[in-house]
């Protein structure tokens, strides 16, 4: 039988707003100890950071949270929270509900309450950039990523663009490519007086180039720089996914797809693969290609083939060659030719002519 001598909100529902202080929860249970606004003083030798109760997170409904499943709480030192106590008489079982953004006006001060305790490797992550480990990395700017928040310059993308590869060459051709590029900058939607569009088909073609609306992108980026986007703006919708050393893959709105492995890239296939490429496949390889088939190669040429070889060329083969042309043969040789045959020579033809000039 349930024990009725303690229920949740018999004795009051106590609300809290506070921000979290320290989120290495030693049993790793994605718990963190927050300084609750009105609970606690600011006084850090009154109530030290060590002595806050450790407040669960409460996860969202599309997260199981049991046996591994779901997903993990992302919450930071310096994160204003919302939560309740579940134990109102003696506010030591706190739950967080969610995070507060907004617009910080200065940096955490470490030596008091309500801010990232930060520089201390085991409070907080290093940010290289400003070489700090508290939060806010940045006063006097939204909270929203800056990806979201197109106003402001995100340096993943101004960096993707820098690095872009250009002038791919094609084989036999004095054609070259170019890696798709992506910006930034916002191009705000068109209308008249009235809040009716104006938008062109040209500003709309503008629009996929130029990158995100407010408030359409969803962005989540972790600590290190790590990012995934699922952009909505009407006529740029993209997604796009990113790993803070560069390597990333991104589907733009007319359905292209780009992918940069600034490292390797190893791809191990258990089972068959299907390729089907409708338009023309172009492959530029700027050092050394090897190719090694364990079992029969197939090759099924229904045009033309053409092979450019600048250097030498040399071949190897253990069993037979075969060869059945339906046309004519013509071979041209510039410097000598040698043909040494172990075994017989048989040339058959209507007529043999061999001309000495």
């Amino acid at each position: 039988m349930v024990s009725t001598s303690y229920f949740m909100g018999r004795d009051g529902f106590m609300w809290f707003i506070g921000v979290v202080e320290d989120r290495n929860d030693p049993e790793r249970l994605g718990r963190v100890r927050v300084r609750a606004l009105g609970y606690h003083t600011e006084d850090k030798t009154k109530i030290p950071t060590e002595s806050l109760p450790w407040a669960t997170v409460m996860m969202p409904v599309t997260t199981p949270a049991m046996n591994g499943l779901g997903e993990t709480p992302f919450i930071v030192q310096g994160s204003w929270v919302l939560g309740f106590f579940k134990d109102a008489q003696h506010l030591q079982e706190p739950v967080v509900m969610g995070t507060l953004p907004g617009r910080p006006s200065s940096y955490a001060n470490t030596t008091t309450g309500f801010a990232d305790p930060g520089d201390n490797k085991d409070f907080g992550y290093y940010d290289k950039d400003t070489e700090t480990y508290t939060y806010p990395v940045r006063k006097e700017e939204s909270d929203i990523n800056r990806l979201a928040v197109p106003s402001t310059t995100h340096g993943n993308r101004s960096s993707r663009d820098t690095n872009a590869t250009t002038e791919v060459p094609v084989a036999n051709s004095t054609t070259t490519w170019n890696e798709l590029k992506t910006t930034d900058e916002s191009s705000r939607g068109k209308s008249d007086n009235r809040g009716i569009s104006t938008e062109t088909n040209e500003d709309r073609e503008e629009k996929k180039r130029v990158g995100s609306e407010y408030p359409y992108n969803q962005v989540r980026e972790t600590e290190s720089g790590h990012i995934l986007e699922y952009d909505d703006t009407p006529f740029a919708e993209r997604i796009h996914e990113y790993h803070r050393t560069g390597t990333f893959y991104e589907i733009d709105a007319d359905g292209n797809k780009v992918t940069r492995v600034v490292g390797s890239n190893y791809e191990v296939i258990a089972g068959s693969e299907f390729v089907n490429i409708k338009g023309s496949c172009n492959l530029t390889i700027d050092t050394n290609c090897n190719t090694y088939i364990k079992g029969n190669w197939n090759i099924q040429v229904d045009g033309d083939v053409t092979e450019v070889i600048k250097g030498n060329h040399s071949e190897t083969i253990s069993g037979t060659q075969s060869s059945n042309v339906t046309g004519n043969v013509s071979e041209t040789y510039s410097g000598d030719q040698n043909t040494t045959v172990s075994g017989n020579i048989d040339i058959r033809g209507e007529r043999i002519d061999l001309n000495k000039e």
